[in-house]
């Protein structure tokens, strides 16, 4: 029997419902995690006590304010994710990286995850038995953004987003931006050159995965949905769909105790 994959898109506060919730994640379910940085500088430095001293280090190292505080941000709300998820202490976790700069866990056994933040907003996608990418960006970092279309799109991408009306091309862009980039993110490979060979649909609503240069039967590996955020962002999450799983579901979850 087809079972259909669930996604489950949920609000992270760290409280002990929204811990329960990510420690009873299935295989036949993907979680998507949403929390919004905190504005005073005391929440951040608390929850900088999570990081490793490594992580502390790379912290220190930017030299602008506001990246600095989405890494702290970003890692801690991984860490307590993972260690709800694996019963650990999240500043016991040794979390590593491929060469490509995807992160993982060495001890995880079959826990797949990924992790993107734009702005105040970060997203952490969390999967058992198969990979997964998020990426979310906000559609006003970029205002050159038309400069970069014939880099990353294919003619046929190029074509819906010339015929899409003017006033929604910059969301069509960074639709396509981020679909493509949660694909990569989940496969490992990072950011190509050649972004024009995964080709995904543009419109707001549901996505699809079109094409990849391994041919029509890679892209039928995976399966890509968009993520509810604020207006001003887009975001997409990309996971493998297991050998016997059917069409996805998905809702949405505001936790309560």
């Amino acid at each position: 029997m087809n079972i259909p994959t669930q996604i489950l898109f949920r609000e992270w506060d760290n409280s002990a419902l929204a811990r329960r919730s990510a420690a009873s994640l299935g295989g036949d379910e993907v979680q998507v995690w949403l929390a919004t940085m905190p504005t005073d500088e005391a929440g951040l430095n608390a929850l900088a006590l999570t990081l490793n001293p490594d992580e502390c280090q790379r912290a220190e190292r930017f030299s602008v304010s506001e990246p600095r505080r989405q890494f702290v941000f970003g890692r801690s709300v991984l860490r307590q994710l993972l260690g709800a998820c694996l019963n650990v202490e999240p500043a016991a976790l040794v979390i590593c990286c491929h060469p490509h700069g995807k992160p993982f866990l060495d001890a995880a056994g079959d826990l797949r995850f990924n992790l993107s933040h734009s702005g105040p907003l970060v997203a952490v996608a969390l999967a058992r038995g198969r990979e997964v990418g998020v990426d979310i960006e906000s559609i006003q970092h970029l205002d050159d953004w038309p400069l970069l279309t014939g880099r990353i799109f294919s003619p046929r991408e190029l074509g819906e987003l010339n015929s899409t009306p003017e006033p929604q091309q910059r969301m069509a862009f960074f639709n396509g931006w981020t679909r493509k980039e949660a694909y990569l993110k989940a496969t490992g490979e990072g950011l190509t050159d050649n972004l024009s060979a995964v080709e995904v649909t543009l419109a707001t609503g549901k996505p699809k995965l079109l094409g990849l240069p391994a041919g029509p039967e890679a892209a039928r590996r995976w399966a890509i949905r968009s993520i509810p955020l604020p207006p001003d962002f887009a975001g997409a999450v990309v996971f493998e769909k297991c050998p016997d799983s059917g069409a996805a579901s998905h809702g949405w979850f505001r936790l309560s105790e």
